[in-house]
């Protein structure tokens, strides 16, 4: 059974397929993450298969301008410790934290002393990690804290994985779009003025005309 799409509902879904509807939404999710706990900033990394590192790809608070698609090794860091275990985490002391890269850190001009953690994942299959900086957590405690940053992390999930189909499905959509020969007519009537103007009305009414008699 086949479903046409009502015109009206057209444009919303071409914003479902849109990688930017996502990435908004994926950016929301971060900044409440950072405002859920008051924290510096709160970070997404996405899985970078082909490279074997954890990429940031959305950002909230300090150096969220500099940060999109810096990258960090699988196997450091708390967030690395995170994607690999699986675990959600509540790093109180980095100083003393063997698992915290002190340099890499100061590399993204903010050091913090705490750090949360929870491993997104779809499906079972891990995606990427969610990290907030220097979270306060008095008033919630730790297991209440962690409970918070699961839900929250569920969210960014489902925010990554729509963004990745959606940049995965854009080039072929894109592509289909442009061939098909409504949309090139469409294209071709808008570059069109004067006498070429009026030869393209007429033959749009002729198109009309003969669609009715088929009707």
């Amino acid at each position: 059974m086949s479903y046409e799409i009502p015109g009206a509902l057209r444009p919303t879904v071409g914003r479902l397929l849109d990688p930017a509807t996502h990435d908004e939404l994926l950016r929301s999710s971060v900044r409440l993450a950072r405002l859920a706990f008051r924290s510096g900033a709160a970070s997404v990394f996405l899985y970078d298969r082909r490279r074997d590192e954890l990429v940031f790809e959305a950002s909230s608070g300090a150096g969220e301008d500099r940060l999109l698609g810096v990258s960090v090794p699988c196997d450091q860091g708390i967030v690395g410790w995170v994607w690999n275990t699986g675990e959600t985490i509540i790093a109180h002391d980095l100083r003393r934290d063997p698992r915290f890269n002190r340099e890499f850190a100061e590399s993204t001009g903010f050091v913090p002393n705490e750090i949360m953690a929870g491993p997104l994942d779809l499906d079972g299959e891990s995606i990427g990690v969610l990290e907030v900086l220097d979270p306060r957590l008095d008033g919630y405690g730790d297991t209440a804290a962690i409970e918070l940053l699961t839900e929250i992390t569920r969210q960014s999930s489902a925010a990554l994985s729509l963004l990745v189909a959606a940049r995965s499905l854009g080039p072929g959509l894109r592509a289909q779009q442009e061939s098909d020969p409504l949309r090139r007519l469409d294209a071709a009537l808008g570059r069109r003025d004067g006498k070429g103007r009026q030869a393209a009305d007429a033959l749009v009414t002729a198109l009309a005309e003969l669609l009715g008699e088929r009707g």
